[in-house]
């Protein structure tokens, strides 16, 4: 590491302890991620506050410390060597609080850590509905953001109202208008901090029925107990990602612990202790076939860290 680095991080560290925000030194990545596949990175750190995260977020630009905002750890590919940075744990960084209401709707404020299973549960105590058909998937609000999560023909999106982010240095407000969407992306830059979502109010057994259904749904076509990053690749416009992969015959396709999953082809599957490098194998692997048989280039719609596909 250069001199300046060491400078940089030893800064970093007086910064944390100063403001009594929780880190971890060369912290195992792998531990944190769906698929728990990943090495250590240089630096963990757990803001619980917006203030501090702006603080930390503002030093890391000013310095040039690479950093990474880990939400709940889906959709993520790390490297097997890990990353050279700061890994920015927002799991501490969660909360739900309402700032209108009406006989109707409900419109809450949420902390971009604040799990999408959470939000859920809070939905079934107090009366409100509309985002169930997330339910089982492990995300924070933040990386649903940004991912446009979805499912079962619905999107975050539909339910969000306004978003603050970080960007250059600065907090901006961004009303959450339909340009600013597309399949499984946000396309405004910058780190999100936290969001207003709109729910309506709905009888508690309605949402429990219908966040059954939709676990049932998952049960029954994905893996959903096994260690798994989730949907692999983005489906093409009018066809299903998992349904080529299923016609190259890849569905069971092993390379050592990292399995092409029997019941979704579009999942792989962490046998026990699969590797980067092994995932990245079975992707190519798929990508390449799909383009031989059907002409089609698939696009991930995983995250990488510390490697690349």
């Amino acid at each position: 590491m250069k001199k300046e680095q060491k400078m940089w991080f030893k800064e970093l560290d007086e910064k944390l302890k100063e403001l009594n925000v929780i880190f971890k030194i060369d912290e195992p990545l792998a531990p944190y991620t769906s698929i728990k596949v990943g090495g250590p990175c240089r630096r963990m750190i757990f803001p619980e506050k917006e203030e501090y995260l702006f603080s930390i977020l503002k030093f890391l630009e000013e310095t040039g410390i690479p950093f990474f905002i880990l939400g709940g750890g889906s959709k993520l590919l790390v490297s097997d060597e890990g990353f050279n940075g700061v890994v920015i744990n927002l799991s501490k960084f969660r909360g739900i609080e309402i700032t209108k209401e009406n006989k109707e709707n409900i419109i809450l404020k949420i902390l971009a850590g604040t799990r999408i299973n959470e939000i859920i549960g809070t939905g079934i105590k107090k009366g409100f509905g509309g985002i169930e058909f997330l339910g089982g998937i492990p995300a924070t609000l933040g990386g649903a953001i940004k991912m446009n999560a979805g499912a079962f023909e619905n999107t975050i999106s539909q339910l969000v109202k306004s978003i603050k982010i970080f960007k250059n240095g600065e907090i901006k407000n961004i009303e959450a208008k339909e340009d600013l969407w597309e399949y499984r992306k946000f396309k405004e830059d910058g780190i999100v901090i936290s969001a207003e979502l709109k729910f309506k109010k709905m009888e508690r057994d309605k949402i429990k029925d219908l966040l059954k259904k939709y676990l049932e749904k998952r049960k029954k076509t994905q893996p959903l107990f096994e260690k798994t990053f989730g949907s692999v690749f983005k489906n093409p416009p009018s066809l299903y990602a998992g349904a080529l992969i299923e016609a190259c015959n890849l569905k069971g396709y092993q390379i050592g612990s990292a399995k092409i999953s029997e019941k979704h082809a579009n999942f792989i599957v962490n046998l026990g202790d699969a590797k980067a490098s092994e995932i990245l194998q079975l992707m190519k692997l798929a990508q390449e076939k799909v383009f031989l048989k059907f002409g089609i280039k698939l696009e991930p719609e995983v995250n990488f860290l510390g490697c690349s596909l």
